[in-house]
């Protein structure tokens, strides 16, 4: 988030938009996005009316906190909150049915929103967008080859031959947004790859929900963006308590398309320096930024998981070694596990 954070600080993409927020539609706009945060309301906004309240009221830093002192002590209940864990399971994927058919309407809208900031903001706007989109993947490409390969380097291994070895998985991030959809496949690979299973079972589902670099990168950059635009100033100590919201508003969002997007939202919403209707002038390219945070993410927890299987002893070296480095990154036998894998399921 800071390298995000100091990015659009430095080359400022918003800066040339300059739309007028009165031609927003203020109709549109929560009365909570346009009230000043102060420290005694982020604390009151954690603390719901009701449980259900929580749950269906738009606040999403109170859901969050219902939602885990809720999965703690579900957690603690054992074999008595076995049923209801498996209930909230087939809801969740009710839920994300739901989403995905939702997602498969988000062209039109996208088409809409775009044709709507062009119409308002003159064919200018997309020279602004473009340079958000060059400005955001050059800094995923030098966050990859800077912060992910030096940490590769230190484990002693190759960064381009992990990418290898990985690139099924990185493509099926890709197509279908999402880097949970990938999250079987991640498994067996990388216990392939000699780290041991319950590093593996631990690091990746935890790192799909609070490892999310390439979102990192995007919240911070998009906020800015939006700021710029609007030709609102933030200070460093709006910007880092922005930072710090989204520190807590972006867990989980690793299973949703765009569902950091939904993360920008609710911390607009949060913090209330920016106008929620400002949204509309990113969402056209949303899916394009897209790509960008789920490579990362996919590529970030592989990494984590390598860093934490060789602090915990739990990593065979030498084979990851000979995996990395060959030149089909994959040994037969590895091939024949993945297909085992797959029959299973």
């Amino acid at each position: 988030m800071l390298i995000g954070l100091v990015v659009a600080n430095i080359f400022q993409p918003g800066s040339g938009l300059h739309v007028d927020p009165s031609s927003l539609n203020a109709d549109d706009v929560p009365k909570t996005a346009t009230e000043h945060a102060t420290f005694t309301g982020f604390i009151s906004s954690l603390i719901p009316v009701s449980l259900l309240g929580a749950i269906t009221g738009d606040a999403i830093l109170a859901a969050l906190m219902v939602s885990i002192v809720f999965g703690v002590a579900l957690n603690m209940a054992g074999e008595e909150g076995a049923p209801l864990t498996r209930g909230i399971k087939a809801l969740s994927d009710v839920v994300f049915r739901i989403v995905g058919w939702v997602m498969r309407l988000a062209p039109l809208g996208t088409f809409g929103a775009l044709a709507t900031v062009v119409a308002t903001y003159g064919a200018e706007s997309l020279k602004q967008l473009g340079y958000l989109i060059i400005l955001f993947t050059a800094t995923c490409i030098i966050y990859v080859l800077v912060v992910l390969g030096a940490i590769m380097r230190a484990c002693r291994l190759s960064l381009f031959g992990l990418i290898r070895f990985l690139k099924a998985e990185l493509l099926v991030a890709l197509s279908t947004c999402s880097s949970e959809a990938v999250l079987p496949q991640l498994v067996r690979k990388l216990e392939i790859l000699g780290i041991g299973r319950p590093v593996v079972g631990i690091v990746i589902p935890s790192g799909f929900s609070f490892n999310l670099d390439g979102s990192a990168v995007y919240l911070t950059m998009a906020s800015l963006f939006l700021a710029q635009a609007m030709g609102i100033d933030l200070s460093w100590q709006q910007q880092l308590i922005m930072v710090g919201v989204m520190m807590l508003t972006s867990k989980g969002t690793a299973g949703i398309a765009g569902g950091a997007f939904i993360v920008l939202a609710s911390t607009v919403t949060a913090v209330g320096h920016i106008p929620l209707a400002a949204l509309s002038l990113i969402v056209g390219i949303d899916r394009i930024l897209n790509e960008g945070r789920v490579f990362i993410n996919v590529l970030g927890n592989a990494v984590a998981t390598i860093v934490i299987g060789k602090w915990e002893n739990d990593f065979d070296t030498e084979q990851a070694r000979k995996i990395l480095h060959s030149r089909t990154n994959t040994p037969p036998q590895a091939e024949l596990d993945t297909t085992k894998v797959g029959a299973d399921k």
